[in-house]
């Protein structure tokens, strides 16, 4: 019978079970997720190499969608569990900047993992409700004070790393534009956008095409979202017409 539950244990039938139990599922960019590891022992002696924990995501490739680990990292260190044995490991850690807000069409989990000698790794997956930082908050408000609203995001593979598009869609008839799109990363001293504004062709160039395209690279200074959303506001009309 000994041999039988080693033999199940090692394709992952009666082992160690493993679930991280996350107290703040809702998390801005820049904090960390914190919670505790809760480690069940199967039917058999095993030992537990290690386990690991990290965000992941996923990004849009053509017609399908592969997933991106955005980060791992060991968080407990090698033990042995014995049968029916329950371990807690409490665990906090950091939703590093480039981490995709979780919006219409983008999701990120918390993965966890464990490697035990000679058996199938146990694993957990737990959503989390990903929220912008304070100042892509400011952000975010002083497109809204122009009469923007969020319409959309998708996250790309872009210049070798991950990278989230946010789209927003203009207030009636004071643009002529059919969207402006966002890639944001922050930076030292403030955030580095990517402004990408769509734009209604008119005349005759209305007969070949409904819309094209302007990008333009904004460095937006601590200063000036330290100064508020209406400064913010100001900055990014500008940015917006410079485009149009």
């Amino acid at each position: 019978m000994g041999f039988l539950k080693r033999m199940m244990a090692a394709v992952g039938v009666g082992g160690a079970r493993v679930d991280a139990q996350v107290q703040n599922p809702a998390v801005r960019i820049g904090e960390s997720v914190n919670g505790v590891i809760v480690v069940t022992g199967g039917g058999v002696d095993q030992r537990i190499e290690r386990i690991n924990l990290g965000l992941a995501t996923r990004y849009k490739h053509d017609d399908t969608y592969v997933h991106h680990q955005l980060s791992k990292v060991a968080v407990v260190p090698g033990f042995d569990l014995r049968p029916g044995e329950r371990r807690e490991f409490p665990f906090s850690i950091p939703v590093p900047a480039g981490t995709p807000l979780t919006l219409s069409g983008t999701s990120v989990w918390l993965a966890t993992d464990a490697d035990i000698a000679g058996a199938a790794d146990p694993g957990d997956q737990d959503t989390l409700q990903i929220l912008p930082s304070r100042e892509m908050e400011t952000l975010f408000m002083a497109a809204q004070q122009l009469g923007f609203q969020l319409s959309g995001s998708e996250v790309e593979y872009h210049h070798g790393r991950i990278a989230q598009e946010i789209s927003f869609r203009p207030p009636y008839g004071q643009y002529k534009i059919a969207e402006i799109e966002m890639m944001i990363f922050p930076q030292m001293g403030g955030l580095d956008v990517i402004l990408e504004v769509d734009r209604r062709a008119t005349g005759m160039a209305s007969i070949f095409t409904s819309e094209t395209e302007r990008k333009g690279n904004w460095h937006l200074s601590s200063q000036t979202l330290q100064a508020g959303s209406d400064a913010v506001a100001r900055e990014l009309e500008g940015r917006i017409r410079s485009l149009m």
